[in-house]
């Protein structure tokens, strides 16, 4: 059974601010969804395996080859603007 303490606590421990009036239906709808959810518990899993992925692919990536990289002037070679090597870019943080 979820308390009310309970769902504070989980509400403090995600940043949220609850009103005194969603509180209890919170409370109401946790419990709610634990007790769906320890329905599990009352089911036959012999022999189903855990699931790691939803498909059977398993590397999906290209392969790693090393190859050269583009040397600092061709890197900057089209940017707008540069400054002693570097990428100049606008002033984001005051």
């Amino acid at each position: 059974m979820v308390t009310r303490e309970t769902v504070l606590k989980v509400a403090e421990l995600s940043k949220l601010r609850l009103d005194e009036s969603k509180i209890d239906a919170f409370t109401e709808q946790f419990s709610q969804l634990l007790a769906y959810i320890g329905e599990i518990d009352t089911m036959n899993l012999d022999g189903v395996e855990p699931l790691v992925h939803i498909t059977e692919s398993t590397n999906v990536f290209r392969e790693d080859v090393p190859h050269t990289s583009l040397s600092r002037d061709e890197a900057l070679s089209n940017a707008p603007k540069r400054n002693e090597g570097f990428f100049k870019v606008p002033k984001v943080l005051g």
